[in-house]
């Protein structure tokens, strides 16, 4: 994209017509300082002043073309190394003259392009500085007037509109604004650059000070528009037009709402009246009876929502002191392959608590698990209570099926199906319905073969565990009660609650931590253990291999350690045998 910057440009060319200036009075504006010349350097040519070397110091940025040419030719006359030594003046080193100076002051303001980057950087002309808050609000149009005259200059987009006046259109005042938050400008930073990629060694080296500089130079003009755009910012809130544009609007949004307010209360006080004539006790006793209706139908709802919400918060405290504080009620009396099928029977005790019992029940509940004191008299509470609900639903039961008519019993196939699954198999089938998730590849045959293979002397199909699967989860949940009271039942037979309580011990926190859940942090760093320490590592040192195992787990003991990998092992190889009976089947 090519711009033309001297020639024609619209701000220069009306400065030159306001200020009346001949081509020749422009030329002689400023006097040959022979004095400053003989000051310059030429090793320090970028200090100097261009436009007063050439003695356009007054004219600068709009002076032309022609006028750069000609003041060059009228330097070359006057001060030329040759013109002087015909005078008689001693010249020692032409590189080290002060006519060098003129030379790179005309190669600078003869070319286009680097006479913007050093117009762009005039110490004499530009001015970068922004106008205060305080000066905007005390002094608006004056101190923004002369900002955006400024900037206006080196906007790409041309012409610009001026910030106007206390009398300027409100649309007017508009598009000012929307085209100065698009401000774009055409300065060129170059003049600034450090160092000069000509001067690099080779091309690596160029090549890094050339881009090096254009980040500077990016630097520097993304600095500039952002403080043209943040003072237009400030500008639009704080220009008395919009404020006094958005006062009247919001004054007349006002004053129809007001309008449409007292239109409304009338209309509403006549149709009121017009009711209260044609039928005012009527219309009371429709009010009352209303009200009353609402009334209850408000108290009914918040009875509702206040007891569901009691009921959420103790069966969420129940599951909390179940789960995290007494953790199952699990012991080191529990075999590790029984930790599964003890967790489930405990979560179905639960959930048969939590179905059965009110939200008093519960509470109280609650209250003797929270002040039992040890996990062992907890979990006797616990039980007693589960007892307690089973005989009662048990009860209801039998007193239920001897009202039944021989007509209205189940289906047969149903009573065939739930009468062959035992309670232990539904444990395996849970057990295996957790090893073998969704997405194993034939799942339910697989899960048939681990049943089949856990207990003895069963044989059920993929379908017979698929159909037993979806009856526990949604059709026969008094299935699962059954289930869950039979092993109950078969749990108290083998341990009598008084021993349980007799033999209640406090074991000490090294023991007590062996039921602790795994986190997944203490997972990985058991599974990074073991490839650190394989089973010969014990041999190199004085502790033994599950000592540094635990030692680099931190927070397990080395019989945690052990009990876990013995778990996993067995998972893996329950998940293995079943996948091969399936596949064999």
């Amino acid at each position: 994209m090519e711009l033309v910057v001297y020639e024609v440009h619209p701000h220069i060319a009306l400065l030159r017509e306001l200020c009346g200036e001949t081509h020749e009075e422009s030329l002689s504006d400023d006097s040959d300082n022979e004095s400053y010349l003989k000051s310059l350097d030429p090793k320090n040519w970028k200090s100097q002043d261009h436009y007063s070397v050439l003695g356009l110091r007054k004219k600068r940025f709009l002076a032309s073309s022609d006028d750069i040419r000609k003041a060059y030719r009228r330097k070359i006359l006057s001060h030329h190394p040759d013109k002087r030594r015909s005078k008689g003046e001693f010249i020692q080193d032409e590189k080290l003259d002060y006519f060098s100076c003129i030379t790179i002051a005309y190669e600078i303001l003869g070319n286009p392009v680097k006479r913007l980057a050093y117009d762009s950087v005039d110490p004499v002309v530009v001015d970068d500085s922004v106008p205060t808050i305080s000066e905007i609000k005390s002094n608006f149009f004056t101190s923004l007037g002369n900002f955006f005259y400024r900037k206006s200059r080196w906007s790409k987009k041309q012409p610009t509109p001026h910030l106007g006046n206390s009398l300027t259109d409100i649309d007017e005042v508009l598009k000012f604004y929307d085209f100065w938050e698009e401000y774009d400008t055409c300065r060129d930073y170059s003049y600034l650059d450090e160092e000069d990629k000509e001067k690099g060694e080779d091309r690596e080296t160029r090549r890094a000070i050339e881009r090096q500089n254009r980040i500077e130079r990016a630097r520097r003009r993304n600095e500039e528009v952002s403080n043209v755009r943040n003072i237009v910012l400030l500008a639009k809130e704080n220009d008395p037009r919009i404020l006094a544009a958005n006062k009247a609007a919001r004054d007349a949004k006002e004053a129809k709402r007001q309008a449409r307010l007292v239109a409304v209360q009338k209309r509403r006080e006549m149709e009121e009246e017009q009711r209260k004539r044609e039928a005012e006790a009527a219309a009371l006793a429709r009010a009352a009876s209303e009200e009353r209706r609402r009334s209850e139908a408000e108290r009914v709802r918040k009875e509702r929502d206040l007891n569901r919400s009691e009921a959420k918060r103790e069966r969420r405290q129940l599951r909390s002191i179940l789960v995290e504080q007494l953790n199952y009620f699990l012991d080191d009396k529990i075999d590790t392959s029984e930790v599964g099928s003890h967790q489930v029977k405990i979560l179905a005790d639960m959930d048969l608590l939590c179905q059965r019992l009110s939200n008093a029940q519960l509470h109280e509940l609650n209250e003797y698990l929270e002040q039992a004191g040890t996990p062992d008299k907890a979990h006797c509470i616990f039980s007693a209570k589960v007892e307690s609900v089973k005989h009662e639903l048990q009860a209801n039961n039998l007193q239920s099926q001897t009202k039944l008519k021989p007509e209205n019993s189940p289906n047969t196939d149903s009573q065939t199906n739930a009468s062959k699954w035992t309670t232990e198999m539904i444990q395996v089938l849970v057990k295996a319905v957790n090893i073998l998730p969704a997405g194993t590849p034939k799942r339910w045959e697989a899960i048939a073969a681990y049943v089949n293979q856990h207990i003895s002397g069963v044989s059920v199909s993929g379908k017979d565990v698929l159909k037993q699967a979806k009856l526990l989860k949604e059709e026969d949940s008094n299935l699962r009660k059954t289930a869950n009271t039979k092993a109950f039942d078969s749990f108290t037979n083998s341990v009598k609650e008084t021993d349980a309580v007799k033999n209640v011990t406090i074991t000490t926190q090294l023991e007590a931590e062996v039921s602790r859940p795994w986190t997944v942090i203490e997972q990985r760093a058991l599974e990074q253990a073991l490839k650190t320490y394989p089973s010969n590592a014990g041999d190199s040192g004085s502790d033994d291999r599950w000592q540094l195992i635990a030692n680099v787990v931190g927070t397990r003991t080395r019989r945690e350690c052990i009990i876990r990998c013995k778990e996993l092992a067995e998972q893996v190889r329950a998940k293995k045998a079943a996948l091969a009976a399936a596949k064999k089947s």
